[in-house]
């Protein structure tokens, strides 16, 4: 059983300039929520402001990457401990 109430979604079409879309690509590659996440978001924000809930908490972030090369160790090493 879910907590989560239930939401219904509709599919519409749009259009928009260049600079929109790329303005939220940008947005949504930065922050990892979805262009569509963003558009709801901003009618909210938008025409209601003070109706969605706001969620108390913090966001953490994990990265992990492939282990640099030795070259790559050395440069490193060497610019900081000299």
């Amino acid at each position: 059983m879910s907590n989560h109430a239930e939401v219904t979604l509709v599919k519409f079409s749009t259009l928009l300039e260049y600079r929109q879309y790329v303005l939220l690509q940008e947005e949504s590659l930065r922050s990892s929520v979805s262009i569509s996440e963003l558009l709801r978001r901003a009618v909210d924000k938008t025409y209601r402001p003070h109706r969605r809930p706001r969620v108390a908490g913090v966001e953490v972030s994990l990265g992990i990457w492939r282990r640099p090369d030795a070259a790559v160790l050395g440069r490193l090493r060497e610019r900081f401990f000299g």
